[in-house]
């Protein structure tokens, strides 16, 4: 029972970690971080904080290890992601850059 309260009380501690890179992108960019990118943050983040201790690193110096890749790694894919979009922006001009047609009709009559 102490083991899943602990292992839950790490993953809990990872989900947190995963989700601070996302959510400070989110409020830099007024909402535009992804919502569908969220669950795959959250996801690289737990699997890269269990890779620490996989690799060895047990004891105090891999507990905050594995915190401190637990948001590193979903802030590079969230900078991996940001440099892709943005390249792709540059090729393509979006809905919003291109002008209204204006008709040459006058307003309606009432």
């Amino acid at each position: 029972m102490y083991t899943a309260i602990f292992v839950s009380l790490y993953v809990t501690g990872w989900l947190i970690c995963a989700f601070i890179p996302w959510l400070a992108l989110s409020v830099a960019t007024r909402g535009r971080a992804g919502l569908g990118v969220l669950p795959l943050c959250l996801f690289a983040g737990v699997v890269a904080a269990l890779a620490v201790p996989v690799f060895g690193l047990t004891g105090v110096t891999g507990f905050w290890l594995s915190f401190l890749i637990a948001a590193t790694v979903p802030a590079v894919l969230l900078a991996l992601r940001r440099f892709s979009l943005h390249d792709a922006a540059l090729r393509e001009p979006s809905a919003r850059s291109r002008p209204i047609p204006r008709t040459q009709e006058g307003p309606r009559p009432k």
